[in-house]
Parts: structure tokens; sequence; C-alpha cells
């Protein structure tokens, strides 16, 4: 049972109600995290808004499998969920998906993916990145996708850290 109720659309805080109708325009739903955290309108924007940043610049399978690979670590079930989906879409296989906590021996990834499954595993685990790791992702990224990468990571585990936190779940 979750522990903060998620808000229906018509008894959302104003401010939230048009974030939540972008949402549900663009997804034909909202989610239950978005719609918990209608409660904080501002969060809600902040979480958007870095959604939205991050994703212009890397590329869309390498942002997911990264994003899958921490909410794996971190045990993230609605997380990995959803995640696992958009992985789908952008390109990862269903193969690739199932062995993302096995990444490092599976030959189902090649070695850009691997580069970035380490780097979201190690920030994930330890709050930073090996020079190494850092190495292997900056010899395929620009600068401006490292950061995108990097703000991927930490917006999983920050989603993460919510739905374990306010105890939301699947629909």
């Amino acid at each position: 049972m979750p522990h903060v109720s998620p808000l229906a659309l018509a008894d959302a805080p104003a401010d939230a109600k048009p974030i939540l109708e972008a949402i549900e325009e663009k997804h034909g739903q909202s989610f239950n995290i978005f719609s918990t955290l209608a409660h904080q309108p501002s969060v809600l924007e902040g979480v958007t808004k870095i959604d939205q940043g991050i994703a212009n610049d890397l590329d869309p399978k390498l942002r997911e499998l990264a994003y899958l690979c921490a909410s794996r670590v971190n045990e993230c079930d609605y997380c990995a969920h959803y995640h696992s989906k958009k992985a789908v879409n952008e390109g990862a296989s269903k193969e690739q998906v199932g062995e993302i906590a096995n990444w490092r021996q599976s030959d189902l990834f090649d070695d850009d993916e691997k580069a970035v499954l380490a780097y979201a595993e190690e920030l994930t685990k330890t709050a930073d990145v090996s020079d190494e790791t850092v190495g292997r992702v900056k010899s395929m990224l620009s600068d401006k996708a490292l950061v995108s990468l990097a703000a991927t990571v930490a917006l999983a585990n920050f989603t993460n850290r919510v739905n374990h936190g306010l105890g939301i779940e699947l629909p």
C-alpha cells in the first residue's frame, strides 16, 4: 500500500495539473510516480524538467540501459518495469533487458553499452566512478552527453528512492 496516494488529475493542485496533463498527452496516461509527486508541484516540475533535459544529448538506447541498470541495482521494480519497456522501444533487445543484471558476463552488449552500464552501476553503488570507467565513457561520448549520462543515473537513483520511500506501486 502506498504511503502517499497518487492524485487524480481533478484533485491535483492547480500548478501540477498542466504538468500531469502534458504527461498524459505524451504517454497516454499518467504514472503513479508523477501523480504522487503532484502533491509537491515544484518537485514534480523539477523531475519532469530533468527528464526532458536528458532526452536530447545521449543516445536514447544508452540512456535507457543506464536508467534500467541503476534501477536494477537499487531493486526498484517500478522503474525497472517502465524503463524495460522504454529500453526496448529505444532499440535494446528483450534479451538485453533480461540480462541487464548480468551485463558484465553477457555477450549481448557491445563495448559502448558496457562502458555506459559500468558507469551507471558504479555511480549507483558508490556515488563515484573510477577514472578507468570515466575514460572509457569519455572515449565515446561528448562532454555534453556525459553530463546527460550522469544526470540520467542521478535521476534514476532519485526516482528509485522516491518510489521506495513513498511505497509507490505499479497500477
